[in-house]
């Protein structure tokens, strides 16, 4: 089908005690519906075994989208560095109960583990405290393509890594995963305006100038060129206008928010291409016209273009974008219900009509994910009096 050099893949999360997630809290990275050989949203992990190239977290206001994401983003980063940095906020309870499965070179590895919050610590006074992480489990089996997604039920799990490290803080993971997390790196973007101006130009010397400028013309069709003169001076060129020569601070307040998250995105978007991983973003059509969100998944889905298995996580309140899926069991649902988040999958926990777009059935508020029409309404009433008591 496609050439697999996917040696590492996070497959499940299962949480229990983060922050309003309801306990046991699942998110399956593993598809669910049937693959088709020129599936695009699919990536291989091993022979009938399988995960996706973009996954996507849809609710309405304050559903959990945004702590769904950051909860990803910490499990990768306990695999990559073994550690779990403290925020007590993150704590819902006296403890996190974490499980993970994950395959690695052949393997399938499950992961038990409980992470405890600091007590008596001022934050002010130590830099990134780390939790203590125990009560640590970790099996694995000889993964086999004749079991498939059933690996849970058919393989025989032995446990491994029994020794203690004695470091409260660090997990085992990280003499397991350190070697092949190196590849699968969250790629840092943020949608607060004042970070995209401090990357702005370091992303504008990443590629050939052809290619940069290509993208800056695609988000403004205005400028002809933008030229470095020096580390502080810059040559910006409109069509039909005299070249201006502007420092950093100058060019930034002269281009749109808009283009400016646009051409870091866009130019982060390729060096995920070129060395593979995974990159999470947050409301992704914050300031992004669709067609160029939607061009950015297509870039991620074509496999003469991913050729190296790069991943996307993202959240979107614009249901729109979810007509670009081809697929459903890679569409997640977020709900808040009596303060506790729990998620739910487009394809398996919904039975839906395939015939009518997603948007539409959005939109038609099949998954309860529209603001409250009540609350709405008495919004609405609420403010007309208001008006009306100040004229």
């Amino acid at each position: 089908m496609w050439e697999v050099n996917f040696m590492f893949s996070l497959m499940k999360i299962k949480v229990s005690g983060y922050r309003m997630l309801k306990d046991e809290f699942e998110i399956n990275f593993i598809s669910k519906s049937r693959v088709n050989s020129d599936d695009e949203e699919i990536i291989e992990i091993d022979s009938n075994l399988y995960t996706f190239n973009i996954m996507a977290f849809t609710g309405g206001n304050s559903s959990g989208k945004s702590t769904t994401l950051e909860l990803i983003a910490k499990v990768i980063e306990l695999m990559k560095t073994g550690r779990w940095v403290y925020r007590k906020f993150d704590f819902e309870s006296d403890k996190i109960n974490l499980y993970l499965e994950f395959y690695k070179d052949g393997y399938i590895y499950k992961y038990d583990s409980n992470i405890l919050p600091l007590e008596d610590i001022d934050s002010f006074e130590i830099e990134n405290p780390y939790c203590k992480i125990v009560n640590e489990k970790i099996s694995k089996a000889k993964y086999s393509s004749n079991v498939g997604k059933r690996y849970n039920r058919e393989l025989n799990f032995v446990e491994t890594f029994e020794q203690d490290l004695k470091i409260e803080d660090t997990s085992k993971l990280l003499f397991i995963c350190k070697d092949s997390v190196t590849g699968y790196n969250i790629k840092p973007f943020s949608n607060n305006i004042r970070y995209i101006n401090n990357n702005f130009f370091e992303s504008l010397n990443k590629f050939n100038d052809k290619l940069t400028f290509s993208i800056i013309q695609l988000l403004d069709e205005g400028i002809e060129y933008i030229n470095y003169i020096s580390r502080d001076t810059i040559a910006l060129k409109r069509y039909n206008k005299v070249e201006k020569i502007v420092t950093r601070r100058e060019l930034i307040s002269q281009l749109s928010n808009g283009t400016l998250k646009g051409i870091e995105l866009y130019i982060s978007i390729v060096n995920l291409l070129k060395t593979g991983g995974a990159m999470i973003i947050d409301e992704i059509e914050n300031c992004f016209h669709k067609n160029l969100v939607n061009n950015i998944l297509f870039l991620l889905t074509d496999k003469t273009i991913n050729k190296n298995n790069a991943q996307l996580f993202f959240s979107t309140h614009y249901v729109e974008i979810l007509d670009v899926f081809e697929r459903r069991d890679n569409i997640y649902i977020l709900h808040k219900e009596n303060n506790e988040i729990n998620i739910k999958n487009l394809y398996s926990d919904y039975e839906i009509r395939t015939e009518l777009s997603k948007s539409k059935q959005f939109n038609n508020n099949t998954f309860n994910t529209l603001l409250n029409y009540v609350k709405l309404m008495e919004v609405r009433r609420l403010i007309k009096n208001e008006i009306s008591n100040s004229n």
